[in-house]
């Protein structure tokens, strides 16, 4: 008897501690598991401080270059409140690091400073008073502290992206990169790790929807307003006609509804949509496979001429341009009695191949094109020229009716001009005011143009 009920107890004894270890085990996966998806959260929202740091440094950059060559006092303000929200930003991301037990003195007190001057200069020019040649010196200093931090910054976020740096390491590389910064007189971040990525060039966009063309896609069309709509055989034939194909090679496609209804077409390779109002081709694309390049950008211009020609759209006039996978695409704005008109954009992408035209996208053209009344109240072009920072070399001049954030147009003087640092630099002067509208900073490379 004595001996069964020693049995039990021991049997008891056995579950109740492989329950305790069964409860203890689940316990801690739970909380293994639990601390591993901490750690994950954490990391992606360091990961996204970071990303976003780094996006506003580049946000600082760009605005403190075009600062250097704005020379009117709206221009002038406008960048100094975008210098001010940046600086913001940048000092809320940089918060959300894990510097507590680090200390990041001389890139805290930079991103402060552009604030704080930003502010002054703002301050100062709703006073009326003049931005001193002094202040654009230091106006460009920081705008060189700024390109540095931003390609460091880069370089250790790219280290996050392909998974060289984990979360674990975050402080201690932080903890490095603030060591070498503390002894530096100005604001300097180096990573000390790796060179910065050769090519690492995210800040810059390419105009390959030219430089003006981001209200599109909140417009409907303002040529094709009052125009008739035609049926889908009548945009086949249309398709047929512009394309050179069979209609047994073209298909019928789902149709587009949105801000310029079109019927559309593929086969053989091809896609091709024609506006239901109008009947105008407004895209069409070959993806064939491209072969080796046999020409350069001044054949492929003049086949993309001939092409508009014979498509009778022969007033354009060629603008920038952008080569990729085998293909340059150009841009071409309207033109008329010497002014340029940016929204009425037409691309043009010819294979460098053959010299064949293996893409065309009027939808800028088609959804801006009218007759204009231009302002008759305008200044002269010599007082147009005395708005242009004078750290600019005026290359070039001419008239465009550039589009505004607004979706209005303005009419502008357009100056290509060259700075002592080699930047080049598009200025566009208000006709009417003499107020600088706009400044471009181009980067010309091999494939074709950036701008900032």
């Amino acid at each position: 008897m004595n001996q069964q009920m020693n049995t039990r107890k021991t049997v008891r004894i056995i579950s109740f501690a492989l329950a305790a270890c069964i409860i203890f085990g689940g316990t801690a996966y739970s909380g293994y598991a639990l601390a591993n998806r901490y750690r994950t959260s954490l990391e992606y929202t360091y990961q996204r401080a970071l990303s976003d740091l780094s996006d506003y440094i580049a946000n600082l950059e760009t605005t403190l270059a075009k600062g250097i060559y704005a020379n009117t006092p709206p221009q002038q303000y406008g960048i100094s409140a975008k210098l001010l929200r940046d600086a913001g930003a940048a000092k809320t991301a940089l918060g959300q690091l894990p510097l507590s037990d680090v200390e990041l003195d001389n890139v805290n007190k930079f991103i402060s400073q552009v604030g704080d001057f930003a502010s002054y200069l703002s301050t100062k020019l709703s006073k009326g008073e003049t931005i001193t040649q002094e202040e654009m010196d230091s106006l460009e200093k920081m705008g060189e502290y700024a390109k540095v931090l931003h390609l460091d910054l880069s370089d250790i976020q790219a280290r996050f992206d392909d998974g060289t740096m984990q979360i674990d390491q975050t402080a201690a590389v932080i903890g490095n990169l603030s060591q070498d910064t503390q002894n530096q007189e100005e604001p300097y971040l180096n990573s000390g790790f790796h060179e910065m990525n050769e090519g690492f060039t995210d800040y810059p966009t390419l105009i390959y929807d030219g430089p003006f063309s981001d209200h599109i896609t909140r417009m409907t069309s303002k040529m094709l307003e009052g125009e008739g709509n035609i049926s889908e055989e009548e945009a086949k034939k249309t398709a047929v006609e512009f394309s050179g194909l069979a209609a047994g090679q073209l298909q019928a496609a789902e149709a587009n509804a949105g801000n310029l209804p079109t019927f559309n077409f593929t086969g053989d390779n091809y896609a091709i949509s024609v506006t239901q109002a109008g009947g105008y081709v407004s895209y069409l694309l070959n993806s064939r496979e491209i072969g080796e390049p046999t020409m350069e950008y001044g054949q492929a211009a003049a086949k993309a001429q001939e092409y508009l020609t014979r498509h009778g759209m022969d007033s354009m006039k060629e603008s920038y341009y952008v080569t990729a996978n085998g293909i340059c695409t150009i841009n071409y704005a309207y033109q008329q009695d010497g002014i340029v008109y940016y929204s009425d954009l037409v691309k043009v992408g010819v294979a460098l191949d053959t010299g064949e035209v293996v893409s065309f996208n009027a939808t800028g053209y088609l959804m801006n094109h009218i007759q204009r009344e231009l302002p008759q109240d305008r200044i002269s072009l010599e007082e147009a020229r005395e708005s242009v920072s004078p750290r600019l070399t005026i290359e070039k001049e001419g008239m465009a009716m550039i589009p505004t954030a607004g979706l209005h147009e303005v009419l502008c003087y357009e100056f290509q001009c060259s700075s002592e640092t080699g930047d080049h630099v598009m200025v566009y002067i208000n006709a009417q005011t003499g107020l600088e509208e706009q400044i471009l900073i181009l980067l010309m490379t091999d494939g074709g143009v950036l701008v900032m």
